[in-house]
This record gives C-alpha cells, structure tokens and sequence, in this order.
C-alpha cells in the first residue's frame, strides 16, 4: 500500500508516473507532461500498477504465513505423540540405568530427627563402627559368609511371603526352594548350595517392596533411634518383618531375642565398618545421609517403574539365554 501511495503522488504532484516491469523488476521512469486529454489513461495505469502489486503482495505473504500455520502443526502434533509416552516407557525403552533428580527434599521432622541422627552418629564413630572394624579383621571371610549365609536363610521365608503378596508366584516359589535346599543341603543356611550348584540367585525383597508395589509412597522421612535413616512406609516394613520373622517362633524368647540382635547387626557390619571414612570430609552429615537416603529411594522406585512398564520382548532379551 506504501508503494501504490507513493506512486500516486508521484504522479499528481510532479505530472509524472512510472511503468514497472514485474517479470524482469525493471524499472522504467518515464518523464513526461501529461496533457488533459490523456490524464484518464494515467490514472489508470497508475491505478493498474497499483493493484498488481498489492494482489502479489497479498499472494505471498498468505503463502508464507499459511506455511508458517502449517509448520506450526506440525510440531504440535509431534509434540503431542511424543508426549503420548510417558518419562518411565521411554527410560524402559531405551532399557538404560537413568539419573535421579530432585528438589530440595521435604524434612518437616527435621527438628526430630536431626538431634537423633546426631546421637546415632556419635554412638556409631565411638562405639559400633570400632567394633564393627574389629569384627572385620579378626572374623575370618568364609565364617563371616556362613553367618551371613545363616540369618539369611531364616529370612528367605519371609522374602518368599512377599513376593507372592506382590502377585510374583515363580519368585516366591525360588526363594522357598532355596530354603529346602540351604537348609538340608547347606547345612541349616551355613553354606547356599543352591546359587553354587542350582543357579537360583537370591532375590530379596520386603513388606516395603511389597506397599510400594501396590502404590503406597514412602512417606515422611524419618531418622530412628540407632537405626538410622528411615521412613513411614519402611518403619512398617520393619515393623512387619520384626514380628513375622521365623525366629520368633522359637520357645525360648532369650534365645530368639540374641538371635534377631546378632541377625540386625550382623548385617549392618560392613557399613558401620565404613561409616566414619565415608562421612569424613563431609561438612553436613545430617543432609548428606538425607539426601542420600531419598536419592536411593528415588532410583529404586524408578527402576521399579522401569520393569513394570517393560515390553514382553524387552523382559526375554534381558533373561541370559540358555546353551544348548
């Protein structure tokens, strides 16, 4: 419109108009008196030019900006499909250990549990972690396994019981074969014939596994007495595992409370061992376990996801194929 404008006065103004050339963009100017019988004729090719010039300027900037539209769709549409997969199919897809990240985590008991952990940190570098180093290099390895191998054939019942409450019947049924067998064969779970000798691994799981499975959240974080790090949903896993484990089925209750003593602290050896070298150029030790401790649940509840949302054919390729 600017142009035609221009144009127009041009030729009102200064008696002059211009003949543009559109296939070749020459532009011809033309100077010359326009007389009063040929003035109709000017103003119409002023006119002319005019308008072909704004019909294809109307032309490609519509063409432009319908391809503009069109892209713009497109995207859209790419974006929708690619949003139709959630972050946990496309990470069980891709079948590669992912990266946890998180907010700053959410502490509201912090003002209990921070003077507790400080307890347990002071009882673990004086009292439990020089024992615990002790133990270590005076317990020879293969007695140390034996005991290990011991406390966890009388937890292997309990792990079998929770596998079959997660609706995992071939699993539960492996880790109670694993208990006939350890316990005829192994010598009462001193030694676990059946990962040397029948390849069935251990596979442990807990009343914790268990709620997550059926979509209970963690919960509050929460620090326990000489315990540790903690938390709602794995409270009332220990909760669980404390009054259904084997041993309290023994008669003699001062037999059985030494055992379930010795089977918790036992199993807590190497990382009382190695607590005061990990925390030790650590300048808050209260949120670095924190943090930790939710990082880990984070992972294991992702890797979780993972497996549930993997395909039949992704489950088979990850299963080691048998020789013939």
């Amino acid at each position: 419109m600017a142009i035609c404008l221009n144009f127009y006065i041009n030729a009102t103004l200064f008696n002059e108009f211009v003949l543009v050339d559109l296939t070749g963009f020459k532009e011809l100017i033309m100077t010359k008196t326009i007389t009063n019988q040929r003035q109709p004729l000017a103003i119409f090719t002023k006119n002319s030019c005019c308008y072909l010039i704004l019909l294809f300027w109307l032309t490609t900037t519509g063409c432009s900006s319908s391809a503009m539209q069109a892209t713009e769709v497109n995207e859209k549409l790419h974006k929708n499909e690619q949003a139709v997969k959630g972050p946990y199919e496309i990470a069980a897809e891709q079948n590669v250990p992912s990266v946890v990240s998180y907010q700053a985590p959410e502490d509201p008991l912090r003002f209990i549990n921070e003077p507790i952990f400080n307890f347990n940190d002071s009882v673990y570098h004086h009292v439990l972690s020089p024992l615990a180093i002790g133990y270590e290099n005076l317990v020879p390895e293969p007695v140390d396994n034996s005991i290990g191998n011991f406390f966890y054939n009388l937890r292997e019942p309990l792990y079998a019981v929770n596998h079959l409450l997660q609706g995992e019947i071939s699993k539960s049924g492996k880790s109670l074969v694993r208990v006939v067998v350890n316990s005829t064969i192994g010598l009462l779970g001193l030694f676990d014939p059946a990962d040397s000798l029948m390849a069935l691994t251990r596979d442990k799981t807990t009343f914790g596994d268990t709620l997550a499975t059926y979509g209970v959240g963690h919960g509050t974080y929460l620090v326990l007495p000489l315990l540790g790090p903690s938390d709602l949903r794995d409270t009332a896993s220990l909760t669980f595992n404390y009054f259904a484990h084997p041993l309290n089925y023994i008669n003699d209750d001062t037999v059985a409370s030494q055992l379930l003593l010795t089977d918790g602290v036992q199993a807590q050896i190497p990382i009382l061992a190695r607590y005061p070298r990990v925390l030790s150029d650590v300048e808050d030790r209260y949120e670095f376990v924190r943090n930790l401790y939710l990082q880990n649940l984070l992972r294991d509840g992702q890797a979780r996801r993972n497996e549930v949302f993997k395909t039949e054919k992704q489950k088979q390729s990850a299963t080691p194929a048998t020789v013939e």
